[in-house]
């Protein structure tokens, strides 16, 4: 059976009973095509899924490194080491080390400096100045995008990045501050770290993207080793330091490397935004703190917002971003299925 010219180089399928060896199935093995183009709807709402999993995990960071007395350095590549170990754990079965190049080498990079600049920023300023500042990422995604994976940002894009940044100001109303400048300077750092490791991530997508991950963390613990100094933490400290390489950091981007074939480079960084808006969760449920009425009117405009970006998203013909395996269009897709009938 011969497939639409327009249809065949975009489609995967098993080759039939004795075409190249009996029933062998010789289907790539892209990581965004393994489901087939008939599943890529649902491997991108799977995928947003694991982001907003993701954020969860990842909100809880504000708490748990405020409750570690220790240097923050020291902090960060404890961490590193324990999350290194724990995403390589959860990803060897599915890793390719013939993958790693010089895309993974700067992906680290990026995610060391986004991990050490981050925790230094929380114990520098506060914990609002940090995850408000750390919001600039989605800026830096939307004007180097274009020019680094040709994903340009839409003008709806633009509108929902407009409508969360007014939903920060409001949620952190009473808690930004302009003590802590060099906490405040990181925090921005922070910010532009993650944007950077998102584009990088993306343009690794299909070069096991986990590898750049677990070697960040590696770097992120060689860097800081020198600060594992005296006073060290008590037990309850190098518990949650534990808890953050495994849970907050480990878990976390192991789900975040599984959703990176799927979605853009502004998807990733968007949708994991609810980040310091779930963090009063945490907050609440482990010391009591209860959020303000700003907070909560702030948090649900920026929910609602990822919410409907997100749907957003996934309404667009279920079509990856400009640099992934772009499924074949929708009337294309019944051509082929009355042909296959």
């Amino acid at each position: 059976m011969d497939l639409p010219e327009r249809i065949r180089p975009r489609c995967r399928r098993e080759n039939p009973p004795g075409a190249n060896g009996a029933g062998k199935n010789t289907a790539g093995k892209n990581t965004a095509a393994e489901g087939g183009v008939f599943s890529a709807m649902l491997s991108k709402k799977t995928a947003f899924l694991l982001l907003f999993l993701t954020a969860l995990l990842w909100s809880s960071s504000g708490v748990l490194v405020k409750s570690v007395s220790w240097n923050p350095l020291a902090i960060a590549g404890g961490r590193g080491l324990v999350a290194g170990l724990t995403v390589l754990a959860l990803s060897l079965p599915r890793v390719k080390f013939r993958h790693f190049g010089p895309g993974h080498i700067l992906t680290a990079f990026f995610y060391a400096s986004l991990s050490i600049t981050f925790v230094c920023a929380v114990k520098l300023t506060s914990v609002a100045n940090a995850l408000a500042l750390q919001f600039t990422a989605p800026l830096w995604v939307a004007f180097l995008a274009p020019w680094v994976l040709k994903e340009r940002a839409r003008l709806s894009d633009w509108i929902f990045l407009a409508v969360m940044f007014g939903g920060v100001f409001l949620f952190f109303q009473g808690g930004l501050s302009r003590s802590g400048f060099w906490g405040n300077i990181l925090a921005l750092s922070s910010g532009f770290f993650f944007g950077a490791q998102a584009l990088s991530l993306r343009f690794i997508k299909d070069r096991s993207p986990a590898l750049a991950i677990v070697l960040g963390n590696i770097l992120a613990f060689f860097l800081t080793l020198g600060f594992f100094r005296p006073p060290y933490p008590d037990l309850k400290g190098f518990l949650f330091i534990l808890a953050l390489g495994v849970f907050q950091m480990g878990v976390s981007y192991f789900l975040y490397t599984l959703a990176v074939p799927f979605v853009s480079s502004l998807e990733l960084v968007v949708i994991t935004m609810a980040e310091p808006i779930l963090s009063p969760l945490w907050a609440f449920l482990l010391i009591g703190e209860r959020p303000s009425g700003y907070a909560l009117l702030g948090g649900g405009v920026v929910l609602s917002a990822v919410l409907a970006f997100s749907v957003m998203g996934l309404k667009r013909d279920g079509r990856p971003p400009a640099g992934g395996a772009e499924p074949p269009p929708r009337a294309a897709l019944e051509e082929m299925k009355t042909e296959i009938k």
